[in-house]
Order: C-alpha cells, then sequence, then structure tokens
C-alpha cells in the first residue's frame, strides 16, 4: 500500500506539472517573440554605437594626419631654412679662415666696410633709376597736356573729355611727386 500510494502521488504529481507545462506554453511564445524583438532593437543599437565609434575613429585618424602632415611640412621648413642659414649665414666664428685674434677681426671689419660699399652704390643706382623715371614721367606728363590743349583748342574733343584727362594726367603728377619725394628722402639719409 505504502508503494501504490507513492505510485499515485508521483502519477498526481506528474500530471500536475504536465498540466502546469501547457498552460504556460502560449506565454512563453509571446515572450520569445517579445525578447527577440528587444534583442533586434539592441543588436541594432549596438551596430549603430559600433559605426559612430568607428566614424570617430576614421575622423580622428585623419585630423592626426593631416596634424603630422603639417608637422612634416613645418619641420621640413625649418630644416631648409637652417640649412639656408648654414649656407649663407654669417655664422661668424665657425669658420675663422684659419686666422686668429686680431688677425681674424680685422679680416671681419674688411668685409664690413666691402659689404657697406656694395649697398651704398646698390642704393645710389637705386636712387639714378628713381630719378631719371621721375624725369620720364615729367615730359610724358608735358607732352601729354601739351597734346590735350592743342585738341581742346582744335575741337576735336569736349570740355567734359578734357577734364576727364587732365584729371588723370594732375593724378599721375601726383605720383610723380611722390616718387620724387622718396628721392629725396633717400639722397637725405645717404648723407646722413
Amino acid at each position: 500500500m505504502k508503494n501504490s500510494i507513492k505510485v499515485l502521488f508521483i502519477i498526481a504529481f506528474l500530471f500536475g506539472c504536465i498540466t502546469i507545462g501547457f498552460a504556460q506554453k502560449p506565454e512563453q511564445a509571446g515572450k520569445k517573440e517579445k525578447v527577440e524583438k528587444k534583442i533586434k532593437k539592441e543588436k541594432k543599437e549596438l551596430n549603430e554605437d559600433v559605426e559612430e565609434v568607428v566614424k570617430e575613429k576614421k575622423q580622428k585618424k585623419q585630423k592626426k594626419q593631416k596634424k603630422e602632415k603639417v608637422e612634416k611640412k613645418i619641420k621640413k621648413e625649418k630644416k631648409e631654412k637652417s640649412e639656408k642659414v648654414e649656407k649663407e649665414g654669417n655664422s661668424f666664428g665657425k669658420d675663422k679662415y684659419g686666422l686668429e685674434g686680431k688677425a681674424y677681426g680685422q679680416e671681419r671689419a674688411r668685409q664690413a666696410k666691402l659689404n657697406k660699399e656694395e649697398k651704398t652704390k646698390e642704393f645710389e643706382a637705386t636712387l639714378e633709376k628713381g630719378k631719371e623715371k621721375a624725369n620720364k614721367a615729367r615730359e610724358k606728363v608735358k607732352e601729354v597736356k601739351d597734346n590735350l590743349k592743342a585738341q581742346k583748342s582744335q575741337g576735336r574733343i569736349t570740355d567734359k573729355e578734357y577734364n576727364d584727362k587732365l584729371e588723370r594726367i594732375e593724378a599721375i603728377e601726383k605720383e610723380t611727386d611722390s616718387l620724387e619725394q622718396k628721392i629725396e628722402k633717400g639722397k637725405k639719409l645717404r648723407k646722413s
């Protein structure tokens, strides 16, 4: 009897579990769809986040590459400038041409005087060129004015045309005057 009660009890227990299992199946099916939707949504969000992170990394990489290019360019320019200074620069004292002390100082002074003389000659040449330009401009302006007066007196041009051309000529005269003033300033600088 004890065995039969145990068997009945086990059968009743199994029957109860099975009925509960069947009763819960429809609810689980709905939950499964919800869970799948939730998982898909999370995957989609994760993919978007990953894409954003990838884009940010690409942008950072591009910025870094641009920065490196600019830095390389700057380094290259600095190097070129330093090489230029080494080639053309004064760098007194690096190469003393085998001279020392007083002899080196005298050589440097001689070179400085030669430099000064060259620059003075160049300056005088530019002053002469400026004088020539100013004189030529004055002569041309005088010729044009004379021609303009002759045309007006002959009636070839109207008063309005005459006045317009005269204004242009006066503007050119002002530029010539300013050039002559610069030349005079240059002469004063040369004398001092």
